[in-house]
Formats: C-alpha cells, structure tokens, sequence
C-alpha cells in the first residue's frame, strides 16, 4: 500500500515540503492534524469526551486521547478532517457546527518517536440527550466522558486522578459499560499547554 503523503511544516506553520508518515515521524518533522473534541450536558453537568485508544494501534496503545482525531493528508484543509468523526464515532456532523478552538502546536518526544503536530482544534456541544455512537474497533476500543471540570483539574496537574464513566468493545463487537478511576499516565502524553489552550477555548465557547 503506498505510505500517506504529509506536509512538512516549519515552525512557523509554512509549508515547506511532503513526505511520507512514516518519515514524518522517523525524523520529528512538524505536520498538521485534525483534533475533535465531544462535550456533552446530562443533568446541568458538562462532559468531556474521550476515546479509548485501541491495543493494536502502533503509537500509544491502550491509552486516553482525543475524543477523535487524524493526520491531514498533504492535499487535504481541516475541513476534511471531519471525516475522522464519522470514521472513528459513526457521527455524522457537518464541519460548519464545529467551533474552531484555534491551531495548536503539541510536541510529544520519546526514546524513539518524535511527533510535532500543528493541531486544527474543534469543539462540538451534542445537542440531543441520545447519541448513537460505532466505534471503528481497529482504531477505538471505548469511548469514556468525565465531568469537564474533574478534567480541567487533571491536566492543570490540581489533581492526581479523575473518574471516567463509558463503555468499551470487546474484539466480538459486545458492548460492555464501565467505570475507571484514571491518572495522567493513563493519557496519551499532550503537552501542557495544549490543555491550556484547550480549556481556555471550551471556556469561551460555554460562556457564549
């Protein structure tokens, strides 16, 4: 199968070349990215989302990320990026009720994986009290909400853990829901400031 072509961007988010994912990653080269994040109210209280990332993806294995999220192919806007949504979730949300939460940049290093992102935010409050969500298993095995301000503490580092509340799918497609008490080692590894900027922008859009 032919590799995934990416923009190499510099620091300043200026185009400067395409290369393959995989040499995207081998060599820590910045790249943009499609970031999804589902909130949601029950009963006066605001939720955040998270999936589950699934224990077959090659980065980050088994832990919390995104409530979606993908890589913007070299020929590709972030409006395409919604795609991911409906790919990930089986959500169908039109790119224009998506609040633009900003772009921002997040760097994760490790002993051998480097990833730079320049990352296209996207807020989206549910309106219906029902939300009939699929998981892809071959990419998402849960999918997990925790009360916005329980997260907040979390990433501010104001507290230790936080209570997730969701369901995950098994590899026979049986939904079971569960309950996790979770840490921030239990998180794919964001920068701090990415949650800053996050929250900041959730603020804003609540408050609207």
């Amino acid at each position: 199968m032919e590799q995934e072509k990416l923009n190499i961007l510099n620091e300043q988010h200026e185009t400067i070349g395409v290369a393959a994912r995989s040499d995207i990653h081998a060599q820590g080269l910045w790249h943009e990215t499609f970031h999804f994040w589902l909130l949601k109210k029950e009963h006066d209280i605001m939720y955040l989302y998270f999936q589950l990332r699934s224990p077959a993806k090659k980065d980050f294995p088994s832990l919390f990320d995104i409530t979606a999220a993908g890589h913007l192919l070299a020929n590709e806007q972030p409006f395409d990026g919604v795609r991911e949504v409906e790919e990930e979730l089986c959500l169908t949300i039109p790119f224009e009720d998506l609040a633009f939460a900003g772009v921002i940049q997040d760097e994760i290093q490790l002993p051998n994986f480097t990833d730079r992102e320049f990352c296209h935010v996207y807020l989206y409050v549910h309106p219906k009290e029902q939300m009939n969500i699929q998981l892809q298993k071959e990419e998402v095995a849960g999918l997990y909400k925790a009360k916005l301000m329980d997260a907040q503490q979390l990433f501010t580092r104001k507290c230790e853990n936080m209570q997730l509340e969701g369901f995950e799918v098994n590899e026979a497609g049986e939904r079971r829901e569960k309950s996790k008490l979770v840490c921030i080692q239990d998180f794919v590894p964001h920068e701090p400031t990415y949650y800053q900027h996050l929250f900041q922008a959730i603020d804003q859009l609540l408050s609207q």
